[in-house]
C-alpha cells in the first residue's frame, strides 16, 4: 500500500471585523483547489499591522465567526483561539504570525502548511516578523489571480518563493470598513455578511 500523504492545513488569521463573505468565499476555494483538508480560521487578538485593537471584542468577532461558520455546515473549517488565548496572557503582545505558525508546526510536525493571503499582504511579506523563518514553515497561499489583467488573459505575475496562488479563485471584493458604515448608517448588509452573521450583528448592537 502506498503510503498516505501528508496532512494539508490551512490556517486563515484575520481581525474578521467581522467576518464576510469575501472571506468565506476565499476559504471555500482555497479548501477546494488546494486540496486542503482542514482550513483553519484564526482570530487575530492585535494585529502588528493595524493601529490598536480591533474595534469589536474578541468574544464578539468570535461569535459572529461561529455563526457564520456553523451556517455553512462544512466540517473541514475549524476556528482556533490561539491568539486570542495568547492576548490573555500577553495583553500588549502584538499576534505575529510566526508564533502561530509555530505553534501549529510543533502539533501537526509532519503537516503541510498554508497561511493564507490576500493580494494587498503579498508585498509587504519581507516585513512581517521573521519573515525568513516563516516562509520556511508555510507556503503562503494567495487568493487572488495572479494575472496583471484582473482575470482576463494577461502576463503572468512571478510570485515569490514559497507562494502559491489557486488556479481559479473567485474574486469578490467586500470591505468589513464598509460593513461597519453601513451599519452605522442603518443600511442593510445582508448581501455583504451570511444572514446568521447580520442577525447577530442586529441583536448584538454592534457597530454603531
Amino acid at each position: 500500500m502506498p503510503p498516505s500523504r501528508p496532512l494539508r492545513i490551512g490556517l486563515y488569521g484575520g481581525t474578521f471585523d467581522p467576518v464576510h463573505h469575501g472571506h468565506l468565499i476565499g476559504a471555500r476555494d482555497a479548501l477546494e483547489q488546494a486540496s486542503l483538508d482542514l482550513l483553519v480560521w484564526i482570530p487575530c487578538a492585535r494585529s502588528p499591522h493595524k493601529a490598536g485593537p480591533p474595534l469589536t471584542s474578541d468574544a464578539d468577532r468570535l461569535a459572529l465567526l461561529e455563526r457564520a461558520l456553523s451556517s455553512l455546515g462544512e466540517p473541514r473549517f475549524l476556528i482556533s483561539q490561539l491568539e486570542i488565548a495568547r492576548a490573555r496572557r500577553q495583553p500588549l503582545s502584538p499576534s505575529y504570525t510566526i508564533d502561530t505558525v509555530r505553534a501549529f508546526r510543533d502539533a501537526f510536525p509532519d503537516a503541510a502548511l498554508f497561511w493564507l493571503i490576500g493580494a494587498d499582504q503579498l508585498p509587504k511579506l519581507g516585513t512581517w516578523k521573521e519573515a525568513a523563518a516563516l516562509r520556511r514553515l508555510v507556503t503562503f497561499l494567495l487568493l487572488e489571480r495572479t494575472d496583471d489583467a484582473g482575470g482576463k488573459k494577461g502576463k503572468q505575475r512571478k510570485l515569490p518563493a514559497r507562494v502559491a496562488a489557486l488556479p481559479s479563485p473567485r474574486i469578490v471584493t467586500i470591505s468589513a470598513t464598509e460593513i461597519r458604515r453601513r451599519v452605522r448608517a442603518g443600511l442593510p448588509v445582508d448581501h455583504l455578511v451570511p444572514r446568521a452573521v447580520a442577525t447577530s450583528i442586529a441583536k448584538r448592537g454592534l457597530y454603531r
